[in-house]
């Protein structure tokens, strides 16, 4: 089994790693230019980002090119996953092959601006059953498909009109970055984008934000601040290590 996977807390790597097999982080792969895949069972993990794909993984998903007897994406959650799993099903890899399941998993919110960190814990029972089930349902390659109802549909059909995660400069006109920066470059080896490069000992910013809040919420002296965050609280899974994270 390969799983390829996008996780900025941690949780979709938590994922990753209870499936099994070979993990692969999605922002390597298109850095590295990895677009074919083969094996037996593949899979993609990923984190809804404003009720719909986030952009970068939904592109790549389509230039993907996977030789695979099954084939199957999870899209983690906070609080509302929208019509995600609809959105899946549109999605065809660049030599034709779509999904043979397709579920949605509720986890930690991460969303600074939407959720107080401190509320937020992570692996608890109701995950990882959830998890388990999932897993068990890959195991046996079951072909399902997660139905959405018409609101979930509609939902993301209506952010579409405005994604609310900006890319480009992304969340980066809101950050600040304090005096307790060391210029220690975990942001910068953390960024899927490579837009944050340390400069004087400080980080600075390009224009290929993704929005996704790695620099944020991993920032080992909690340095980084958005101006509409709810608290200073940071989330990280409470299973998966900095290092585990690191490319």
């Amino acid at each position: 089994m390969t799983t390829l996977y996008f996780s900025s807390t941690g949780n979709c790597l938590y994922v990753a790693k209870k499936l099994g097999g070979k993990n692969l982080p999605i922002p390597s792969c298109i850095k590295n230019g990895i677009y074919e895949v083969n094996d037996d069972v593949i899979g993609i993990v990923f984190p809804v980002y404003g009720l719909l794909i986030p952009p970068f993984i939904e592109e790549y998903m389509k230039k993907l090119s996977v030789e695979c007897d099954y084939f199957f994406a999870v899209a983690t959650y906070g609080f509302f996953p929208g019509g995600i799993t609809s959105l899946l099903q549109e999605i065809k890899t660049s030599n034709g092959r779509s999904f043979d399941y397709i579920n949605r998993l509720k986890m930690a919110e991460n969303c600074i601006t939407f959720s107080d960190m401190k509320s937020q814990t992570g692996d608890s029972e109701k995950e990882r059953l959830s998890i388990q089930r999932i897993c068990g349902d890959i195991k046996e390659k079951k072909k399902y498909i997660r139905p959405d109802t018409c609101i979930h549909r509609f939902l993301s059909k209506t952010h579409m009109k405005k994604y609310e995660f900006e890319t480009g400069t992304g969340i980066t006109k809101n950050l600040t970055v304090n005096s307790s920066c060391t210029g220690c470059g975990i942001c910068e080896k953390l960024c899927p984008m490579d837009n944050i490069h340390i400069d004087e000992g400080r980080p600075l910013f390009g224009a290929t934000c993704v929005s996704c809040g790695s620099c944020i919420q991993n920032c080992p002296n909690n340095a980084i601040h958005h101006n509409g965050e709810k608290s200073s609280a940071r989330y990280r899974h409470p299973k998966i290590t900095l290092d585990e994270l690191l490319p």
